[in-house]
């Protein structure tokens, strides 16, 4: 006590770990060594050393008062990194842990038994007491000690089992749908990730070395720290949480939930109404809602994944060389990036949380905050230093507004795949320009595998995932309308081919009348003979009329070096297919 009151404390923690380990059932070594370590400014590593204290005596009731504060001060900090707090807002007095208080530790009498414990002695010395003063009495063995429960026992001034009772309201609703996720999560963990009884398991069998696991991605980590709340198991989702939060400083939703973990196993929670504010922190509800929203949109999206076979209906035909696809579920906030099997039929590689327009979708007009509802292609890549922190690693941008966007009279620009800036991990599910917004880990992805001019995007309300033999029927239709197409314009029967295109063509810098001049002099030099059609990409929506997007490699024989891409859009107008818009590009 005296070396830690002349703040000579290195040497005081060294003689309070020694005392704490020759008496481990007297909790006041420990309760000096956190203050000790509050005071260096390891605050958790303090709050776990009270933790111990209390579990040596559960009815200390100074201790349990200073693990309360210093709780609070570490869920005041996790939800100022979660940007819940005003910029500047000072510590509360109630909720600063420092100064703790360093507590005396009364010795008992000498004991009778010939063997005193000489180390605690000498540790103590130091502060003028002799030996025969410090001497303890006779304990109980520290193996007879009662093991750890799962929650501490309730204690002056609060209970931590009150958390339990307000953890319905922690992210509100957000932790009510984790009982639904919890099922589906158990099965899709790692194998190996359960220990082997020994009715299972003799001792006696030999066993390979077991696999490293892969890392869990961060978004996995944070359902399975949802789950571990759901079955009521507060001693695992803390110090998953917290070591969440340490991995991802900037991940905010995680450092919320974080600091409501902190409060609830503190005892702090005690009314219906946002975790912070119920700890009298001035909370800002806005943000608060905000992560709740992000909380409950990817546990919502995970409770119900695309069903194993399925491809999105609007994904109809797609090319062997096409390998990845994008499919953005905006009612689910949802990205999922499909690959090509062995087999050959894509199937769903992975799925990504995503941001997205402020005032919702369906985009018609410049500046509207709107994500724009379509098919689409990625036409470049941006590197991030060419676009900025703000937009992360880089940018994929799409080509909206496309023909379609533009025939029905919408209008905008820059709609891009992005990133985030480097200070936030994830933004709100509503909050971008327009954009569609990921973390920055996923967009490296992205940027690493889709391919511009090559990777089709599509951007809807829901998805219809269906059976992708069921669109059999579909797909050989539109392939018999490509080929007679095809057909009469190597025959160059323009009359019969002009029936092919609609009245209203336009691709932006001719109509009917000028393409079919176009195709009228390419006809009479040859090039329409010439020209041999690859394997169709082939994109279907459904929006004031059925509409077909087609893309195809267009090689002249006579130049077998150069390689077009030709991009038609499709009609569904009176009963007949026609062609409202078409062009080539290098």
């Amino acid at each position: 006590m005296e070396l830690a009151r002349t703040g000579k404390n290195d040497l005081a923690m060294e003689a309070f770990a020694r005392l704490a380990e020759q008496w481990p059932q007297r909790p006041e070594p420990r309760v000096n060594l956190a203050v000790l370590q509050a005071r260096r400014g390891d605050l958790p590593q303090a709050r776990a050393t009270l933790e111990q204290a209390l579990r040596s005596d559960p009815t200390y009731a100074t201790v349990f008062a200073q693990w309360q504060r210093l709780t609070a001060e570490l869920a005041r900090q996790a939800y100022a990194r979660a940007d819940l707090l005003p910029t500047a807002a000072p510590a509360s007095d109630s909720l600063n842990p420092l100064p703790l208080e360093l507590v005396d530790m009364p010795m008992p009498p000498a004991p009778a038994a010939p063997h005193a414990p000489a180390e605690p002695a000498a540790a103590v010395a130091s502060s003028g007491s002799s030996a025969s003063d410090t001497t303890a009495s006779p304990l109980e063995p520290a193996s007879a000690l009662p093991q750890a429960s799962a929650s501490l026992e309730p204690g002056p001034g609060g209970s931590t089992g009150q958390g339990g009772r307000h953890l319905g309201w922690i992210l509100t609703g957000a932790l009510l749908a984790v009982v639904a996720v919890g099922g589906a999560w158990a099965a899709r963990r790692p194998a190996g990730t359960m220990n082997p009884t020994p009715d299972t398991q003799p001792q006696a069998t030999l066993r390979e070395e077991p696999r490293q696991p892969t890392p869990a991605a961060p978004e996995e980590r944070l359902i399975g720290i949802y789950r571990d709340i759901g079955k009521g198991r507060l001693d695992l989702a803390l110090p998953r949480a917290q070591e969440l939060a340490r991995d991802l400083p900037n991940f905010q939703l995680v450092q919320q939930l974080h600091g409501d973990l902190l409060l609830a196993t503190a005892g702090l929670l005690d009314a219906p109404a946002t975790p912070a504010s119920a700890a009298g922190l001035p909370v800002s509800v806005e943000s608060a809602q905000r992560l709740r929203s992000q909380a409950l949109t990817r546990l919502e999206a995970l409770r119900s994944p695309p069903p194993p076979g399925t491809v999105p209906r609007q994904l109809l035909d797609l090319p062997p060389d096409v390998t990845l696809a994008v499919a953005v579920d905006t009612s689910r906030s949802r990205l999922y990036l499909l690959e090509r099997s062995g087999a050959g039929r894509l199937q769903v590689r992975s799925s990504h949380y995503v941001s997205l327009g402020s005032l919702g979708t369906g985009k018609r007009s410049e500046g509207d905050q709107r994500t724009p509802l379509g098919v689409y292609w990625i036409t470049s890549r941006l590197e991030g230093k060419q676009v900025g922190d703000f937009y992360g690693p880089g940018a994929l941008p799409i080509n909206f507004p496309n023909e379609h966007d533009r025939r029905l009279g919408r209008t905008g620009a820059n709609i891009w795949l992005h990133g985030t800036p480097s200070r936030e991990y994830a933004r709100a599910p509503r909050s971008t320009n327009g954009c569609v917004v990921l973390a920055n880990d996923d967009m490296r992805m992205l940027l690493r595998e889709l391919q511009p001019r090559r990777t089709p995007v599509l951007i809807a309300r829901h998805i219809d995932w269906v059976a992708a033999q069921s669109l059999g029927s579909d797909r050989q239709f539109v392939r018999e309308l490509l080929g007679k197409w095809q057909s009469l314009r190597a025959q160059g029967d323009l009359r019969r081919l002009a029936g092919l295109y609609a009245r209203q063509f336009d691709n932006g810098e001719v109509n009917l009348t000028g393409w079919l001049q176009k195709l009228s002099r390419e006809a009479s030099d040859g090039r329409l003979t010439r020209r041999q059609v690859g394997e169709p990409t082939v994109l279907s929506w459904q929006e004031q009329g059925d509409a077909l997007f087609v893309e195809f490699p267009e090689i002249d024989s006579t130049q077998p070096g150069r390689s077009l891409r030709r991009r038609q859009y499709w009609a569904h107008d009176s009963g007949q297919w026609k062609i409202f818009s078409e062009g080539v590009s290098e």
